[in-house]
């Protein structure tokens, strides 16, 4: 978190509610401007902000030191539906080659249902509306970490999130390293959660085009051409495997 106090409360209550096994909720205020407290939780504070990749980073060593064997990374702009953990859990003691796990984040306004990425230049998502919701488990390319379950024996072998990347981009870039390495990426249709979606990034103005360009340079690689066969650089021009630079001079 950083800042958003009063979502971040919302969201420890809804999870302890909603988790549906017992968990152990960690809380990283990222230098928030009032530093945040609740007897409920572990709060560990980074000072000066960080940004949400070494933040996220910071709460995974902290499972990773005590022991666990899961984590969930959770964003605080989240509201959890009931069992959202456990039907995550469920789905990866079946298959130990699932690195990942993710919710289905919903949009009640619109009532629309965010799923999974589509592309890696612009970070669309596959949307479909509620009702229109099919199946148990999609297996996907990646997925945005707001609501993921990731198993710790995948990041001791993968590696932390790429803090390069200081506020975007570093969930999809992990997604891409499992999938080089073997790993499965699944969506679980029935763990589900509101997400208000950039609550923090849009208070505070925070674009991701620095960080784009670093998952370029990254993709740039030849360690990455075979992956880049298969997923689209951009679904919207339905461009596959090709990156194009062009070097502007005043």
């Amino acid at each position: 978190m950083y800042g958003q106090e009063e979502y971040t409360r919302k969201c420890i209550e809804l999870t302890y509610k909603n988790a549906g096994i017992d968990v152990d909720i960690l809380v990283v205020d990222d230098g928030s401007p009032e530093v945040f407290r609740n007897d409920n939780v572990t709060v560990i504070r980074l000072h000066p902000n960080s940004g949400f990749t070494n933040a996220t980073n910071q709460g995974i060593l902290w499972a990773q030191e005590r022991g666990y064997e899961f984590v969930h990374l959770l964003n605080n702009d989240t509201e959890p539906y009931p069992d959202f953990i456990k039907l995550l859990l469920d789905e990866m003691e079946k298959d130990s080659n699932i690195a990942i796990a993710s919710s289905v984040r919903l949009y009640p306004p619109q009532g629309l249902v965010e799923l999974y990425g589509l592309d890696l230049l612009r970070g669309y998502q596959a949307v479909t509306k509620i009702e229109n919701l099919t199946g148990d488990v999609i297996e996907c390319n990646w997925v945005p970490i707001c609501s993921s379950l990731v198993r710790m024996d995948a990041i001791r072998y993968l590696g932390l999130l790429d803090k390069r990347m200081r506020t975007h981009s570093s969930d999809l870039d992990f997604c891409i390293r499992a999938k080089i390495h073997g790993y499965k990426i699944i969506v679980v249709v029935a763990s589900r959660v509101i997400h208000h979606h950039e609550v923090t990034t849009k208070a505070n103005k925070i674009t991701p085009e620095k960080d784009q360009m670093v998952l370029l340079e990254k993709l740039a690689g030849l360690h990455y051409a075979e992956f880049m066969k298969k997923i689209p650089l951009d679904g919207e021009n339905k461009t596959y495997g090709k990156l194009d630079f062009t070097i502007y001079q005043k």
